[in-house]
C-alpha cells in the first residue's frame, strides 16, 4: 500500500548553473585594463593591495578585503594605484535569480565567514580548473586567463558541485550580512561624481597657486567649506594620496620644471617653493627623483 508523505520542496533563491571565468591575477602596480562588458554577472575581490574600478555608474576604490559586483552588460575597467601591486580574484557566472538584484552596482567588504567561503571556493577551483595564474603586467592586456576555462582530466569527486555550493553560499551570506545594515554611500551618482571631480580640480588649482605658502588643512577647509574628514576623503578618492603627499609631489615637479628652464639657481628655486633650506630641498629632491638637483640638470642637458 502506497502512502503519501507530506514534503516541502526546497526553494533556491540563488542558483548558479554556469561559470564563465575563474581566475586569480597578480598585477603590476602600473597595470591598466581599458575595460569590457558582457551579458553575465561578475565579481572582483582584492586579495592584496588596492585597485580603482570604473563602471557605467561610479568609481570604486577597493582595498584588501573588498569585493565589487558588475551586473550583466555593465561596462567596467580597472586601474592600479602605481604604488602597490595588487592580487585580485575574479569569477564571472550566469545567475537568473531575482535575489541577484541586491548586488547591482555594489561594493562590499567581506567578513571572516565570507573570506573563509571564498578560500574554500578557490581551493575547489584549483582542483577542477586548469588555471594558469596571470603574472604581473604593466601594459593594458586583457584581464583574462591565458586559456579558456578548462576542466582538469581527473578532478576530485563532487568538485563542480562544491564550487556551486560555495559560490551560492558566499552570495547568500553577503546578502544576509549586508541587507539589514544601513547602506553606506559607497557609490556616487554620476552628478555627485562629477561634482567631486570638479571640487578636487579646484583644490589642486588652489594648491598649485599657493605652493610657497604651505596652505594648512584648516585653511583649505575654510576656503572650500569642508570638514577635515570630507576634505581628506574626497581628495584621496580622486588622487590616490593625501594632501601633504600631493603637495610634496607638486613642489618637486615645479622644481624640476624650474631646473629644466634654467631661469633660477637651486637656492632661488628652494626659496620660491617655500623649502626651509637648500639642504632640505636637496634631500627631498633626491628622495623623490633619485638624484641631486645638479645631477638632474646634467641629465637633462645630456638628453638635449
Amino acid at each position: 500500500m502506497n502512502k503519501r508523505y507530506r514534503h516541502i520542496r526546497l526553494k533556491e533563491q540563488i542558483s548558479i548553473k554556469k561559470i564563465y571565468s575563474f581566475h586569480y591575477n597578480e598585477l603590476n602596480k602600473d597595470y591598466v585594463y581599458l575595460g569590457e562588458q558582457h551579458n553575465f554577472w561578475e565579481f572582483l575581490y582584492v586579495d592584496k593591495g588596492e585597485v580603482e574600478i570604473t563602471t557605467d555608474f561610479s568609481t570604486f576604490h577597493l582595498k584588501q578585503g573588498d569585493m565589487v559586483f558588475y551586473t550583466p552588460n555593465e561596462f567596467h575597467s580597472l586601474r592600479c594605484n602605481r604604488k602597490t601591486p595588487p592580487n585580485i580574484f575574479i569569477v564571472s557566472f550566469d545567475c537568473q535569480s531575482l535575489a541577484m538584484r541586491f548586488f547591482s552596482h555594489k561594493m562590499l567588504r567581506l567578513g571572516n565567514d565570507e573570506r573563509q567561503l571564498l578560500s574554500q571556493l578557490i581551493e575547489e577551483g584549483n582542483k577542477l580548473f586548469v588555471m594558469p595564474v596571470v603574472g604581473p603586467h604593466a601594459h593594458p592586456l586583457p584581464l583574462k586567463p591565458k586559456h579558456p576555462l578548462t576542466r582538469k582530466e581527473k578532478p576530485d569527486f563532487g568538485t563542480e558541485q562544491m564550487i556551486k555550493i560555495y559560490l551560492e553560499a558566499l552570495l547568500i551570506r553577503l546578502i544576509r550580512n549586508n541587507r539589514e545594515q544601513t547602506p553606506k554611500p559607497k557609490l556616487s551618482s554620476i552628478t555627485k561624481e562629477k561634482g567631486d571631480r570638479e571640487l578636487v580640480r579646484r583644490i589642486v588649482d588652489y594648491l598649485e597657486a599657493h605652493l610657497p605658502d604651505h596652505p594648512s588643512l584648516d585653511r583649505l577647509c575654510s576656503e572650500f567649506a569642508l570638514s577635515k574628514t570630507q576634505l581628506r576623503t574626497v581628495f584621496r578618492e580622486h588622487t590616490g594620496c593625501g594632501i601633504t603627499e600631493y603637495v610634496g609631489r607638486l613642489r618637486i615637479e615645479r622644481a624640476k620644471q624650474h631646473i629644466r628652464e634654467e631661469t633660477s639657481n637651486v637656492t632661488e628655486i628652494a626659496e620660491q617653493l617655500g623649502f626651509s633650506s637648500i639642504h632640505y630641498f636637496s634631500r627631498q629632491f633626491k628622495k623623490a627623483t633619485g638624484m641631486a638637483p645638479s645631477e638632474y640638470l646634467k641629465t637633462m642637458k645630456a638628453q638635449m
